[in-house]
């Protein structure tokens, strides 16, 4: 029985692996964005008269949150973050199309993507840790355990809905 588990566990640890390898590329490229704070700035008159938008149509805003777009990033990083995702290697890879399906929805946020529309504080959105759409390797075999696979979804929604009941 121990070889059979030993052979199982090889087999699978490439493939762990390779799924452990996407979510650092993202990982890595996450801890670099700035945290998002739940505190907004009091702007003071000068910073007032100095900012473009403000000027106008926002001139009584006494308030802003820009700690979502103050960066240290420099374009070669994010290109590099986006040439890693387009040129990962999906061969051997747990939930094939999941994560090609996520390497889609950044694209779209791509500084080089048609729209032209490039929001940092949209792609720190997108990327950011969510229970719904994980890229850890087990919280997404989780997720399709739960939610995907016919076979197991259907019981663990018969399963919540009798323990709703109680």
């Amino acid at each position: 029985m121990e070889i059979l588990l030993a052979i199982i566990t090889l087999g699978l640890k490439p493939l762990y692996d390779k799924n452990k390898s996407y979510y650092e590329i993202v990982n890595v490229f996450r801890k670099k964005l700035p945290r998002q704070q739940n505190q907004a700035k009091k702007l003071s008159d000068k910073e007032k008269s100095n900012h473009p938008f403000i000027q106008g149509s926002l001139k009584h805003m006494s308030v802003i949150n820009m700690s979502p777009h103050k960066t240290s990033l420099t374009e070669a990083e994010i290109d590099q973050f986006y040439n890693e995702l387009n040129d990962f290697n999906y061969s051997f890879v747990f939930f094939k199309d999941y994560y090609q399906k996520y390497t889609r929805n950044l694209n779209r946020f791509n500084p080089k993507a048609e729209n032209k529309n490039f929001e940092l504080a949209v792609l720190q959105i997108a990327i950011k840790e969510d229970p719904l759409h994980p890229l850890k390797p087990w919280a997404v075999f989780k997720l399709h355990l739960k939610y995907k696979w016919k076979l197991s979804s259907s019981v663990y929604m018969r399963f919540r809905k009798k323990k709703k009941r109680n």
